[in-house]
C-alpha cells in the first residue's frame, strides 16, 4: 500500500472498528407507516432443526449483549430464517413479508448504474468503502419498535436497529447516505446503499478526497469493514462491474 494511503487509514482507524451498541440518533431513522385499519401482523415461527435452534440461541444471545434487540410483548410477530453464507456461517434474517404487505411504500429514488458510469467517465483512481452491517447503523424510530417483533422458540424479541428485508429500508438508507455526503455527491463520491465509491482525476486529489470521506464518516459515527475495502486502485470491482479509466 502507498504510504499516503496507510497514513490516512491509520489517522481514521476508529472508522474501521466494528461498531458496538446502538448507533446515534440520526437525521433520518427508520419508520414503518402502516395502511389504515390493519390488525397486528402475527406469523407463527417456522419449524427449525435442532442444530439451527442452537445457532439461533447463540445469535440471540450475541444481539442481546450488543443491545440491538430487546425482549418484547408486542402483538406483532414475524418469523426468522437462518441462511447459509459463502463462508458456511449463518446469516440471521427476519421474514417481514407479511408486515411489508401492509406497509405504505416509500418512493425515494434509488441511483442507477447508468448514472454511475456517467459520473466516472475518465477518472483513473478509485477507492471503495463498504459499511459494516450498514443497516444496523440506523435506528428504528422508538414508536415503531413493536412492529419489528420476531418470534423464536425462546420467545419474542424486537429490533432497535433497521433490518434488511423491511419495506422502505433501502430508501431510508440511501436517503441517509445522500444527506451525509450531499456536498460530495456527483463530484468525487458515488453511493449505492452501503457501497461508497470515491473517484478522482489525479493521485493527490484522490488522497484528499479519501481523507474528506473518512472524516465525514467519523463525524457521523459510520463504521466501515476494512476487509471489504479497496484503496487507490486504477481498476476496481463495483456493483458487478469492472471500472477503470477506460
Amino acid at each position: 500500500m502507498e504510504p499516503e494511503l496507510a497514513m490516512i487509514i491509520q489517522q481514521y482507524k476508529n472508522v474501521f472498528e466494528k461498531p458496538h451498541g446502538l448507533p446515534p440518533i440520526r437525521s433520518r431513522n427508520h419508520t414503518i407507516p402502516l395502511m389504515p385499519d390493519n390488525t397486528p401482523v402475527k406469523v407463527r415461527p417456522y419449524h427449525y432443526p435442532y442444530s439451527q435452534k442452537i445457532e439461533i440461541e447463540q445469535i440471540i444471545a450475541e444481539m442481546l449483549s450488543e443491545g440491538i434487540i430487546q425482549s418484547s410483548s408486542s402483538p406483532f410477530s414475524s418469523p426468522v430464517l437462518l441462511i447459509k453464507k459463502k463462508d458456511r456461517t449463518w446469516h440471521f434474517s427476519t421474514d417481514y413479508r407479511a408486515l411489508n404487505a401492509v406497509t405504505i411504500k416509500d418512493s425515494f429514488p434509488i441511483p442507477t448504474m447508468d448514472e454511475l458510469l456517467d459520473e466516472l467517465f475518465g477518472a483513473p483512481y478509485f477507492s471503495k468503502l463498504d459499511l459494516h452491517s450498514g443497516y444496523h447503523q440506523i435506528l428504528v424510530s422508538l414508536e415503531d419498535h413493536y412492529k419489528t417483533a420476531f418470534g423464536t422458540h425462546q420467545g419474542l424479541y424486537k429490533w432497535l436497529v433497521m433490518q434488511f428485508g423491511l419495506s422502505n429500508a433501502p430508501a431510508t438508507f440511501q436517503a441517509l447516505m445522500n444527506s451525509v455526503f450531499a456536498e460530495y455527491l456527483c463530484k468525487f463520491v458515488f453511493v449505492f446503499f452501503d457501497d461508497i465509491l470515491i473517484y478522482s482525476t489525479t493521485w493527490n486529489t484522490h488522497i484528499q478526497h479519501l481523507s474528506l470521506v473518512l472524516s465525514t464518516m467519523q463525524r457521523h459515527s459510520l463504521s466501515v469493514k476494512l476487509s471489504k475495502c479497496s484503496f487507490g486502485q486504477t481498476q476496481i470491482d463495483y456493483l458487478g462491474h469492472v471500472v477503470s479509466q477506460d
